[in-house]
């Protein structure tokens, strides 16, 4: 599977993670993707790493826009896939 679909299916699970833990701090996010990565059995490091990124960002945007509704936060988050690919290949 492509790294970009994982990178977006991460993002998905931030955004429903804080959903319905919107109190949620850094840790319990990243604790909760932690465990979903190792679920999806993923082997290439690199994509891990885009997952990983993929989450900080979906994070950062989810806390700076709290009342855009999931479908836009996800659709927003797709136009930074490139620039998340450019910092991990840095």
């Amino acid at each position: 599977m492509d790294a970009k679909i994982h990178m977006v299916a991460t993002a998905s699970e931030v955004f429903s993670f804080l959903k319905k833990n919107p109190n949620s701090i850094h840790e319990e996010v990243f604790q909760y993707i932690s465990e979903y990565i190792n679920q999806q059995k993923i082997r290439d490091e690199k994509t891990k790493i885009a997952m990983i990124g993929s989450a900080g960002k979906a994070f950062e945007m989810a806390h700076k826009n709290p009342t855009i509704p999931e479908k836009i936060l996800l659709k927003d988050f797709m136009q930074e896939i490139p620039g998340i690919l450019d910092k991990i290949e840095e």
